[in-house]
């Protein structure tokens, strides 16, 4: 069993604890789509991981000196930019509640208008 298999596995055996499985699975096998699917993903992590490490390690180590905070701006995970049209109708309700999602009604929203050949789009597009 190689390593990511081990942590596969682990991490599989955890989610049976957690939802009061009685028998552990015994085994991860690469020849099943869930297992591969889970040990591509771990794989990607761990690879991830490395980069980010690799890129610290150099910079700290190699360099010696300050670090250049723009090499690590590939490493950001930008915020999701807001759907307007979910704060349009939060904005519209009466009866705003903050925590109502809001989301769906916008996609039914948008689905209703492009049934009838309509679209919401930004001001010069």
């Amino acid at each position: 069993m190689t390593d990511i298999e081990a942590k596969a596995l682990a991490l599989v055996n955890e989610v049976e604890r957690e939802e009061g499985e009685k028998e552990l699975t015994r085994r991860i096998m690469r020849g099943l789509i869930m297992d591969e699917a889970l040990c591509r993903a771990i794989e990607q992590h761990e690879a991830f991981r490395q980069e980010v490490s690799d890129v610290v390690y150099h910079y700290i180590y190699v360099d010696g000196g300050p670090l250049d905070w723009q090499i690590l701006e590939s490493f950001i995970i930008p915020n999701p930019k807001p759907d307007p049209l979910v704060g349009a109708v939060a904005e519209s309700d009466e009866d705003f509640d903050p925590d109502w999602d809001y989301a769906p009604y916008a996609e039914r929203l948008r689905a209703a208008l492009e049934a009838r050949g309509l679209e919401i789009r930004e001001k010069g597009q």
